[in-house]
């Protein structure tokens, strides 16, 4: 069918764009589409774009509709353009790094002309009908190819690199890679830098507990899933041992802990790189990440220990369901939950929240955290809420962080007081999910930083 043939540019916009590249996700019925509330089939996509208020908490705060009909005016203050707009990648992930991923999600960019085409269409009002924006845009087939810039080496600290490596097509690419940093005193870190190339959705890295005595293969790709799929047992085996230390979900993470509080690295430390991607293309494509750890220039007053409060065994979705679940971390599960040791709990006063973010799969919907006060008379108070299982927001706590981003007042927990946390899932699938490791099952965990007074 030739272009002129369509009845109108949304009429092309639909079948050359949305159905090709954005509807295998934007359905009725799959967790992107229950996110976002944005369905894009043919059926419902233009009214659920039109002077529509998009689904993301950023973009609402900055006046956003996913696409208005006040002509130019629209074009730059539309939620659709900024994330399909990939040659303004750079401004998009510094400028607004809450408004999550550029889309399509796991796919290479739209062509260059795909992109003018729809702000062409936008900036003349982005009628349902008639022809008004320029067909010869489509002619340019070009694709932006974002720049990877890798991080500089730091003058007072460690740079980890990790690949690049390839990420086979249609498929998920997930491995750990061990490796011993042989320092021969501790050594604390202030400052955390994480640069990835686009396609992940996480990278995490691990250490081990002090005189960790399993012996694991060195400087080797450990790959989760075995070429059939089935897990790779020996990979299992090691999770169980594995302490998050740092990690994001986005594609750049920079930030400085407040004063008189830095991370811990013992002797002999041991670090586990694991990268997560995720590739829906035809193609094969790179993935790569630097990791910039920043020495502190003295011993800080507080070490920053690590929140990681895993919920495994009550997860059980049926299929084509909603279903809510929640579990209640009281103020010593917390402490005992992330390796502190139970004797010395008693002299332990209180719990300071650093940083909390969430870690959940493609069927999450709403995941929360309250706390749990000793005060009957009063509500939990909720300290955090993630409805975007992808790219789920950091949030932090307390004076002091020299970060750009928003930071939430102070977080103290006391004795008899604890944690909850709720997630809600949608499984539209005919199968019933429960843990696992792929994005296709189901993860309830949340990570942070704390210290104890």
């Amino acid at each position: 069918m030739l272009l002129e043939d369509y009845e109108s540019s949304y009429h092309i916009i639909q079948v050359e764009i949305f159905d090709k590249y954005c509807t295998s996700c934007h359905v009725a019925g799959n967790t992107y589409a229950e996110e976002s509330r944005l369905i894009l089939t043919s059926d419902t996509s233009y009214a659920s774009l039109i002077n529509v208020i998009p689904n993301n908490e950023a973009a609402q705060s900055d006046g956003l509709l996913l696409v208005g009909t006040d002509g130019l005016q629209s074009l730059y203050a539309s939620f659709l353009w900024e994330k399909i707009n990939a040659p303004n990648q750079e401004n998009f992930y510094s400028d607004h790094p809450y408004y999550g991923a550029l889309m399509p999600l796991g796919s290479p960019a739209l062509t260059n002309g795909q992109i003018d085409f729809i702000g062409d269409w936008i900036s003349e009002g982005a009628p349902g009908t008639g022809h008004v924006a320029d067909i010869s845009f489509l002619d340019n087939i070009e694709r932006y190819d974002a720049e990877f810039t890798p991080l500089e080496v730091p003058e007072n600290g460690i740079q980890i690199h990790l690949g690049p490596f390839e990420v086979a097509p249609q498929q998920e690419t997930e491995f750990f890679y061990y490796f011993e940093l042989n320092n021969d005193s501790e050594l604390f870190i202030k400052r955390v830098e994480i640069e990835m190339r686009s396609g992940s959705h996480h990278f995490i890295l691990y250490t081990y507990p002090e005189n960790f005595w399993i012996a694991v293969e060195d400087s080797v790709e450990r790959h989760l899933r075995n070429p059939d799929e089935s897990y790779n047992e020996s990979v299992l085996s090691i999770m169980a041992y594995q302490i998050f230390f740092t990690g994001t979900q986005w594609r750049q993470l920079d930030v400085t802990f407040p004063e008189n509080v830095a991370l811990r690295l013992p002797v002999n430390t041991t670090f586990d790189q694991n990268p997560h991607y995720l590739n829906y293309s035809d193609d094969t494509y790179l993935g790569e990440v630097y990791t910039n750890l920043h020495f502190a220039e003295s011993e800080p007053e507080h070490i920053a220990e690590i929140l990681q409060l895993n919920v495994i065994e009550e997860i059980y979705l049926p299929p084509n369901d909603t279903t809510t679940i929640e579990k209640t971390f009281m103020f010593e599960d917390i402490l005992i939950e992330n390796g502190l040791d139970p004797l010395s709990i008693t002299t332990i006063d209180k719990i300071n929240i650093l940083q909390l973010f969430s870690h959940a799969h493609e069927k999450m919907l709403e995941f929360e955290v309250f706390i749990i006060d000793n005060d009957p008379s009063t509500e939990d108070e909720q300290i955090y809420y993630n409805n975007d299982w992808e790219h789920p927001p950091i949030n932090y706590y307390g004076e002091g962080w020299d970060y750009e981003h928003p930071v939430y007042p102070a977080i103290e927990i006391f004795p008899e007081e604890g944690l909850r946390l709720k997630a809600s899932y949608y499984n539209w699938t005919d199968e019933t999910l429960d843990f696992g490791f792929l994005s296709t099952d189901e993860m309830m965990i949340l990570f942070g930083y704390f210290y104890t007074q």
